[in-house]
């Protein structure tokens, strides 16, 4: 055994190719999140093959969103980040909420949900609407106490939603 450990340390010190300095994740990135300076670290990698992205592009990383969760101590790869594609016909809406009407689990990108329009109080015949829902970035505590929460949902669903949004009737509860 000793003798195989020894043989594969020798193959790795004989190889001539220099190792690459790569981005590497230093804390996990849940889908959706921007990517921080201090979620990224530097590190120096030997990969023949392995597709990643060079620590010189760490100016162009920060800022941009995870495409997926992005667990701790991985190697960044090229497709890791940008910004989030929906498909055709689902529209992303941006909702301004009040800390009461967001759930207060983690709500990371990719999470469901169903935004609950609720009547109101003076419209007998209104009737409450249920339109299901997928996070695209993870929501944010603004300065005035609300939340921002941006979703994406059927693009037909829009017109009916919107009257709840400008009141401010809508819930939001995630789907486990």
């Amino acid at each position: 055994m000793a003798a195989c450990v020894g043989g594969l340390g020798a193959g790795v010190w004989a190889n001539d190719e220099p190792a690459t300095a790569v981005l590497v994740l230093s804390r996990t990135v849940p889908k959706g999140d921007v990517i921080a300076a201090g979620d990224l670290v530097v590190a120096e990698v030997l990969a023949p093959g392995v597709i990643f992205v060079p620590a010189s592009s760490k100016p162009q990383v920060v800022g941009q969103r995870a495409m997926s969760t992005l667990p701790a101590g991985s190697l960044l790869g090229p497709n890791a980040y940008g910004t989030p594609l929906l498909p055709a016909g689902v529209t992303q809406v941006s909702l301004r909420l009040g800390p009461s009407q967001v759930p207060s689990c983690e709500l990371p990108g990719g999470t469901r949900l169903i935004l609950i329009g609720l009547p109101a109080i003076d419209e007998l015949d209104e009737k409450e609407l249920l339109v299901i829902a997928e996070v695209v970035f993870p929501p944010v505590a603004m300065d005035d106490g609300t939340v921002q929460l941006d979703v994406a949902i059927d693009a037909t669903s829009v017109n009916g939603l919107a009257p709840y949004l400008l009141d401010g009737r809508v819930s939001v509860v995630a789907i486990e």
